[in-house]
Formats: C-alpha cells, structure tokens, sequence
C-alpha cells in the first residue's frame, strides 16, 4: 500500500470586507490605548526634566515621587505592551482578535485591504466630485505607507528594536503572568517614550487610512505636556508657570 501523501493546510485567507471590519474594531480600542500612553508619557517625561534641573534642591517627599513615577512606568509600559501585542503565537494572524499595532499593520499591508480602503475613501467624496474623490484616495494611500514607514522606524536604533525585546519580556513575564523567573523590568525611559512616540506616528496614519479622520495625537501630547509642566512646577517648587513668558 502507498503511504498517503499529507494533505496540505488549508490557506487562511480574510476577505476584504472581513479585515476593514477587523480595522474599524480596533481603531477605537488603540486610540484608547495611546492616548493613555501619550499623557503618562507627557506626564512622566515632564518630571523627569524638572526634577533634573533641581540638582541642588531637596525633594520634599522624595519617597511619594519615586512611587509615583514607578506606577506611571509600569502603567505606561502596560499600554504599550497592548498597543505592540502580537498575539497568540500559535494562532494564524488572521484569526487573532487582538487589536495591537503589528496585526492592524498587517492587514493595511494587504493588497486587497488597501484597494478596499482606497475605493472607500474614494466613495466618501461629497456629491461625487471627481476632483475630491481622486484627493481622498491619494490621502488615503499616503496615509497607509505613512503608518507602514512609521512601524518600520519603531525597529530601527537601539532604543527601539532593544525596546521592544524588553516589553516582550516584561509582558510575558509582569503583565500577563506573574511568573517566578529572575527576569526584571528594566524597561528604561528612554525606551518607553521613544516607542510611546512610534506608536503615536503609526496611529495618527492609520486613523486617516481607515476612518478618514485624524486622531489629532500630537496636538494631545503636545497639551498634556503643557498641564504636566503646570503641575510638577506647583507640586515640586510651588510655583506657577508664566504662560505668557512661555508662548514669547
């Protein structure tokens, strides 16, 4: 008798209409995400850059500021841990139902997910202008090989490609368990807001790819940095900022 042949796996494929369905589920719950990260990071970072310039000044309460900034990092560290999940490595991509930064990318990569995004935005031109249907297709495309190049950035230099490594381990080992091996979290902050600021880039593209609209992420962290200085200066010199002298 001839030994059967082993039968081939069936190709995992998702229609079109599957993935955008996929994307406009996740879009809500990454904006979420980031947007907690972008204010930890603006907090965070504010502090940071106070407390290094008070070399010569005693912190009040030094202990209460350490905790502070140990529960912002590891909550900030837990965003970015969802936002750069790739999910269950034994489960095709296409079947996973984490809403996470590599497998939103993954589908605007995809051919037919691109043509289906550009024939939408395409479609949404007011009363069919040919002018402005061309514009919102060309918007959409750039919108897509915006958040792509942005993804691919997050892998370059040290602090991003060591970045990631580390907030692999911490969420397999801190986050999702509490696991007894001597793996520490020594995620740094250099890490953490270089990978806050990639994530930030990749989501403002792929919000106007997929929903036409912009997250307006940059305005936000730019905003939550200014209420972080405000508020680091009145809790750590009891001073209040000049906004005027500032905007000069």
């Amino acid at each position: 008798m001839l030994p059967q042949k082993p039968k081939k796996k069936k190709r995992n494929v998702i229609s079109a209409k599957a993935a955008l369905a996929k994307l406009d589920r996740m879009i809500p719950i990454l904006e979420t995400n980031i947007v907690g990260a972008l204010k930890i990071e603006a907090t965070l970072e504010a502090g940071n850059d106070l407390v290094g310039r008070m070399s010569d000044t005693e912190i009040p309460g030094v202990g209460a500021y350490n905790t502070i900034k140990e529960c912002l990092s590891f909550d900030l560290a837990m965003h970015l841990a969802r936002l750069f999940d790739r999910g269950n490595r034994h489960r095709h991509a296409n079947t996973k139902d984490a809403a996470s930064i590599p497998l939103m990318i993954r589908l605007l990569r995809q051919k037919r997910c691109r043509r289906a995004l550009a024939k939408n935005a395409r479609n949404s031109s007011p009363r069919g202008d040919l002018h402005f249907a061309a514009r919102f297709e060309q918007d959409c495309l750039n919108a897509i090989d915006k958040a792509s190049k942005a993804y691919t950035v997050t892998f370059r230099g040290k602090l991003g490609q060591s970045g990631l490594k580390r907030l692999k381990v911490a969420r397999d080992n801190h986050f999702a368990h509490s696991l007894m091996r001597d793996k520490k979290l020594n995620l740094t902050y250099g890490q953490l807001f270089r990978l806050t600021v990639c994530a930030r880039d990749v989501l403002e593209n792929a919000s106007i790819a997929i929903t036409g609209k912009s997250l307006e992420l940059t305005d936000l962290q730019e905003h939550c940095r200014e209420e972080a200085e405000e508020f680091w200066n009145r809790a750590l010199l009891g001073k209040e900022i000049d906004k005027w002298a500032m905007t000069d």
